[in-house]
């Protein structure tokens, strides 16, 4: 119902929509997003053959086109950029409030809402089990992907001046955001993360040469950091500060096993899935998140369904992995092109738009080693909205240099100046 609200009050709104006004839509995406809805449709029918279910079907479908109506429906409402900066600030305050369960069950709070759902995941570690805390989002792999999209996006919002928040508040956000989704045990929030903020720097340095808000923030950061752990002087804060070591040093490990994960989760999957399921793969819905409840999952399909790459081919065989890799190259490939047009330009839409899509770029390698988050319909839903907002930006951007330009062109007619012309 709620998605069916919501698709009537947009077509009131903006009426149907057409493709050909998106430009990313009817460029260079338009071939290979053709093609792969084609084959959708097509292992679709396989998957039907095969295990005679359409909920399964259902939920691989969901698994790979709910990002388009959120980009879709965030696109149009992105082009009034002070909607989508709303957007993006109730986001950050709900997950925030959302993670904050994480510290009520560290204080000790004992409730049925603060409990994962299922007999979720054992982690390890040398002296025992590291417990895990999700929060009120019930799932620690949930309660991790948001708070790094949490993080991100705050400093997105605060790098970018679209929002005037304090800098130490700022700084005290991140700095609990950090906390609670370490507590989480997930160690690829701090890998999204520094992917996302050197990506976001990167950016800002080579096309800007604007840091200031970034490098204050991280100052002010470090300054929290140092008082918080003067007052672990205590037996009892001292105890409670070795504990949430446990956690950082569980997390920093992600480095040291990145190429490992990447390894098998990556090239390794393609591997084991093109030899369980063949070249064209096992058909939609059989890997996907949800999946083992009807007929697939990870019980049918094993462990090449945890990496993205394997997912993918599991389902929908090698051509489907070709025509994602074809989509995904041609989105960057347009993105790069938006963002050399947009770096010409000074305004804080700008940097706005340089931190949304290096946002999505640091989602790709998530994805890579970690694709169990990505059957979620919220996050889906996120990332289309965030891709959806980054085109909407580009275009107000260009818009707003376009009209300074015109107005310079008029500011000099007026004075007797002609551009291209001398005046003697």
């Amino acid at each position: 119902m709620f998605v069916f609200a919501v698709a009537v009050g947009f077509v009131r709104q903006h009426g149907l929509v057409r493709f050909t006004d998106i430009a990313i839509l009817r460029g260079p995406v338009r071939t290979p997003l053709t093609l792969f809805l084609i084959w959708l449709l097509f292992q679709s029918a396989i998957s039907f053959y095969h295990y005679d279910n359409l909920a399964l079907i259902g939920i691989g479908l969901l698994s790979y086109l709910a990002p388009i109506p959120g980009f879709l429906v965030a696109y149009y409402y992105g082009l009034r950029v002070q909607s989508a900066v709303h957007f993006l600030k109730f986001y950050v305050l709900f997950a925030s409030l959302m993670l904050g369960g994480i510290f009520l069950s560290i204080l000790g709070v004992d409730s049925g809402l603060l409990e994962e759902v299922g007999t979720g995941v054992k982690i390890h570690v040398p002296g025992g089990i590291l417990e895990s805390y999700p929060g009120f989002l019930r799932s620690t792999e949930g309660a991790a992907w948001h708070a790094a999209a949490a993080i991100s996006l705050v400093l997105v919002l605060a790098v970018s001046g679209v929002v005037r928040w304090p800098k130490i508040l700022v700084a005290l956000l991140i700095v609990l955001l950090v906390s609670a989704g370490l507590l989480t045990g997930r160690r690829k929030m701090l890998m999204e993360v520094l992917i996302f903020s050197g990506l976001y720097a990167a950016m800002l340095l080579v096309f800007t040469r604007r840091l200031g808000r970034m490098a204050l923030i991280g100052a002010i950061m470090a300054i929290l950091l140092g008082v918080i752990g003067t007052f672990t002087i205590t037996d009892s804060s001292a105890r409670q500060a070795h504990r949430f070591d446990v956690y950082l040093e569980r997390s920093v490990t992600v480095f040291s096993e990145a190429e490992d994960r990447f390894a098998k989760l990556g090239l390794g999957s393609v591997q084991w899935a093109v030899e369980k399921h063949g070249f064209f793969g096992g058909g939609v819905g059989v890997a996907s998140q949800g999946g083992q409840h009807f007929g697939g999952g990870s019980q049918r399909f094993g462990g090449a369904g945890e990496g993205g790459l394997g997912k993918i081919v599991a389902e929908l065989g090698v051509p489907g992995l070709v025509l994602i890799v074809w989509i995904i190259g041609a989105i960057l490939i347009y993105l790069w092109r938006l963002v050399t047009q947009v770096s010409r330009l000074d305004n804080p839409v700008v940097p706005f738009f340089f931190g949304l899509v290096a946002f999505l770029a640091a989602n790709v390698p998530v994805f890579i080693v970690a694709t169990q988050i990505f059957g979620d319909l919220f996050v889906l839903l996120i990332l289309g909205w965030v891709f959806g907002f980054s085109i909407a930006a580009s275009e107000v951007a260009l818009r707003l240099g376009f009209m300074e330009i015109r107005q310079l062109d008029r500011d000099m007619a007026s004075s007797g100046v002609r551009i291209g012309h001398s005046t003697s």
